[in-house]
Protein backbone atom coordinates (compact mmCIF):
# COMPACT_ATOMS: atom_id res chain seq x y z
CA UNK A 1 0.00 0.00 0.00
CA UNK A 2 1.10 3.48 -0.99
CA UNK A 3 -0.41 6.65 1.08
CA UNK A 4 0.62 9.95 -0.97
CA UNK A 5 -0.76 12.96 -2.03
CA UNK A 6 -3.90 13.18 -4.51
CA UNK A 7 -3.15 14.54 -7.60
CA UNK A 8 -4.60 15.50 -10.97
CA UNK A 9 -3.58 12.15 -12.39
CA UNK A 10 -5.68 10.55 -10.24
CA UNK A 11 -9.09 12.02 -10.61
CA UNK A 12 -11.04 9.12 -12.16
CA UNK A 13 -9.68 7.27 -9.76
CA UNK A 14 -11.19 8.96 -6.72
CA UNK A 15 -14.53 9.41 -8.49
CA UNK A 16 -15.01 5.59 -8.99
CA UNK A 17 -13.90 5.40 -5.28
CA UNK A 18 -16.10 8.14 -3.96
CA UNK A 19 -18.93 6.37 -5.96
CA UNK A 20 -17.79 2.97 -4.47
CA UNK A 21 -17.60 3.98 -0.57
CA UNK A 22 -20.72 5.96 -0.71
CA UNK A 23 -22.76 2.87 -2.24
CA UNK A 24 -21.59 0.94 1.25
CA UNK A 25 -21.67 2.78 3.81
CA UNK A 26 -23.99 5.82 5.54
CA UNK A 27 -20.92 6.81 7.45
CA UNK A 28 -19.88 9.31 5.26
CA UNK A 29 -20.92 13.02 4.58
CA UNK A 30 -23.02 12.04 0.97
CA UNK A 31 -24.48 9.89 -0.52
CA UNK A 32 -24.09 8.21 -4.29
CA UNK A 33 -26.69 11.08 -5.56
CA UNK A 34 -24.57 13.72 -4.19
CA UNK A 35 -21.51 12.08 -5.34
CA UNK A 36 -22.66 12.32 -8.94
CA UNK A 37 -24.37 16.06 -8.61
CA UNK A 38 -21.21 17.76 -6.41
CA UNK A 39 -18.24 15.55 -7.09
CA UNK A 40 -17.71 15.91 -10.72
CA UNK A 41 -14.17 14.95 -12.28
CA UNK A 42 -13.72 18.06 -14.69
CA UNK A 43 -14.54 20.06 -11.68
CA UNK A 44 -12.46 18.33 -8.98
CA UNK A 45 -9.43 19.02 -12.04
CA UNK A 46 -9.70 22.81 -11.31
CA UNK A 47 -10.10 22.73 -7.24
CA UNK A 48 -6.08 20.26 -6.62
CA UNK A 49 -2.78 22.09 -6.16
CA UNK A 50 -3.40 24.52 -3.22
CA UNK A 51 -2.20 23.18 -0.66
CA UNK A 52 -2.36 25.91 1.78
CA UNK A 53 -5.98 25.35 2.49
CA UNK A 54 -6.83 21.99 1.62
CA UNK A 55 -4.90 18.38 0.93
CA UNK A 56 -6.26 14.93 0.31
CA UNK A 57 -3.90 11.74 0.75
CA UNK A 58 -5.39 8.47 -0.91
CA UNK A 59 -3.87 5.21 0.25
CA UNK A 60 -3.27 3.17 -2.94
CA UNK A 61 -3.33 -0.63 -3.31
CA UNK A 62 -3.37 -2.44 -6.79
CA UNK A 63 -3.44 0.92 -8.74
CA UNK A 64 -6.71 1.91 -7.13
CA UNK A 65 -7.87 4.17 -4.55
CA UNK A 66 -8.50 2.45 -1.08
CA UNK A 67 -8.74 5.12 1.46
CA UNK A 68 -8.65 9.10 1.33
CA UNK A 69 -7.88 11.58 3.93
CA UNK A 70 -8.81 15.20 3.42
CA UNK A 71 -8.07 18.02 5.46
CA UNK A 72 -9.25 21.91 4.94
CA UNK A 73 -8.85 25.03 6.65
CA UNK A 74 -9.66 28.58 6.36
CA UNK A 75 -7.11 30.81 5.03
CA UNK A 76 -8.28 33.48 7.12
CA UNK A 77 -5.93 34.30 10.04
CA UNK A 78 -8.23 33.55 13.00
CA UNK A 79 -8.71 30.45 11.81
CA UNK A 80 -5.20 29.34 10.10
CA UNK A 81 -4.18 27.01 13.41
CA UNK A 82 -7.42 24.65 12.84
CA UNK A 83 -8.12 22.18 10.41
CA UNK A 84 -11.12 19.81 9.76
CA UNK A 85 -10.70 16.37 8.67
CA UNK A 86 -12.51 14.13 6.63
CA UNK A 87 -11.70 10.21 6.41
CA UNK A 88 -12.91 6.84 4.54
CA UNK A 89 -11.66 3.42 3.46
CA UNK A 90 -12.94 1.48 1.04
CA UNK A 91 -15.13 -1.51 3.33
CA UNK A 92 -13.68 -4.23 1.07
CA UNK A 93 -9.85 -3.12 2.92
CA UNK A 94 -11.16 -2.56 6.66
CA UNK A 95 -9.24 -3.98 9.09
CA UNK A 96 -6.12 -3.80 7.20
CA UNK A 97 -4.65 -0.45 9.02
CA UNK A 98 -5.29 1.85 6.37
CA UNK A 99 -7.46 4.26 8.30
CA UNK A 100 -4.10 4.64 10.78
CA UNK A 101 -1.80 4.91 8.10
CA UNK A 102 -3.82 7.95 6.68
CA UNK A 103 -4.52 9.75 10.00
CA UNK A 104 -0.56 9.22 11.07
CA UNK A 105 -0.14 10.91 7.15
CA UNK A 106 -2.36 13.94 7.56
CA UNK A 107 -1.23 14.38 11.00
CA UNK A 108 2.14 14.13 10.31
CA UNK A 109 1.54 16.92 7.31
CA UNK A 110 0.05 19.51 9.18
CA UNK A 111 2.54 19.55 12.00
CA UNK A 112 5.16 19.94 9.22
CA UNK A 113 3.74 22.07 7.20
CA UNK A 114 1.08 23.88 8.48
CA UNK A 115 1.55 23.76 12.10
CA UNK A 116 -2.12 23.38 13.26
CA UNK A 117 -2.42 23.46 16.88
CA UNK A 118 -5.95 21.73 16.77
CA UNK A 119 -7.83 19.00 14.45
CA UNK A 120 -11.46 18.82 14.19
CA UNK A 121 -13.92 15.94 13.03
CA UNK A 122 -17.58 15.21 12.78
CA UNK A 123 -18.14 11.38 13.21
CA UNK A 124 -22.10 9.64 13.65
CA UNK A 125 -22.49 8.16 17.46
CA UNK A 126 -23.26 4.88 15.92
CA UNK A 127 -19.52 5.08 14.18
CA UNK A 128 -17.82 3.21 16.94
CA UNK A 129 -15.21 2.23 14.60
CA UNK A 130 -14.24 5.14 13.55
CA UNK A 131 -14.60 6.84 17.10
CA UNK A 132 -11.99 4.33 18.03
CA UNK A 133 -9.66 5.04 15.19
CA UNK A 134 -9.94 8.43 16.31
CA UNK A 135 -9.38 7.67 19.88
CA UNK A 136 -6.06 6.18 18.97
CA UNK A 137 -4.88 8.85 17.63
CA UNK A 138 -5.31 10.84 20.49
CA UNK A 139 -8.58 12.49 19.38
CA UNK A 140 -11.51 13.66 22.15
CA UNK A 141 -14.77 13.76 22.11
CA UNK A 142 -15.80 17.62 22.64
CA UNK A 143 -19.66 17.51 22.62
CA UNK A 144 -22.83 16.19 21.29
CA UNK A 145 -24.66 17.21 17.45
CA UNK A 146 -28.25 16.18 18.37
CA UNK A 147 -28.26 15.77 14.66
CA UNK A 148 -24.95 15.49 12.56
CA UNK A 149 -26.70 13.73 9.04
CA UNK A 150 -29.95 13.15 8.08
CA UNK A 151 -29.86 10.11 6.35
CA UNK A 152 -33.08 8.19 4.41
CA UNK A 153 -35.09 10.64 6.17
CA UNK A 154 -33.76 9.50 9.85
CA UNK A 155 -31.89 12.26 11.99
CA UNK A 156 -28.56 10.78 13.45
CA UNK A 157 -26.92 12.25 15.89
CA UNK A 158 -23.04 12.80 16.47
CA UNK A 159 -20.03 13.20 18.06
CA UNK A 160 -17.74 16.52 17.50
CA UNK A 161 -14.31 15.44 18.19
CA UNK A 162 -10.59 17.21 18.61
CA UNK A 163 -6.77 16.34 18.69
CA UNK A 164 -4.38 19.45 20.20
CA UNK A 165 -1.22 19.30 18.20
Amino acid sequence: MLIRPLNVNDVDNWYAYLLKVAGQTSNISFSTADVKQRFRPDKMRGHLGNNDSNISFVAITDEKIVGLASISRRLLPRYLKRGELAISVDEDYWGQGIGSSLMAKVINYVQQNWQLSVIYLDVLTSNTRAIRLYEKFGFKISGDYPLLLTIDGHNQPGKLMYKQL
